[in-house]
């Protein structure tokens, strides 16, 4: 999480929640606060993660606040504008499988 630069192609296991995923984002695209483990509390993970899919029909049926499990990609480091006039760098990963947890 760190340098996700240095971890690119990396293949890895998330888990999540969804905290964006809208007419903002796109049909392929979305943001998960994400953890290495499954964790009790979907409150608790606490690092914010750019996630794209290649094919909008493997996440049609993820929507906010789902908690996820995701085989991923790293891509590297993806900045975006933010909803109050920032700008942001986070994770970045592609998403190959991803199931709903919870």
């Amino acid at each position: 999480m760190k340098d996700p630069d240095s971890a690119e192609g990396r293949k890895i296991v998330l888990y999540g929640v969804v905290t964006q995923f809208d007419a903002a984002t796109g049909t392929r695209q979305f943001r998960v606060d994400t953890g290495p483990i499954q964790l009790e509390s979907a409150y608790v993970y606490n690092q914010n993660t750019a996630v794209e899919a290649r094919d909008a029909a493997l996440v049609a049926d993820v929507v906010e606040d789902d908690v996820v499990k995701m085989y991923v990609e790293v891509g590297g480091s993806v900045s975006y504008d933010t909803q109050i006039g920032g700008r942001t760098t986070v994770p970045g990963v592609i998403v190959n499988m991803i199931e709903i947890v919870g």
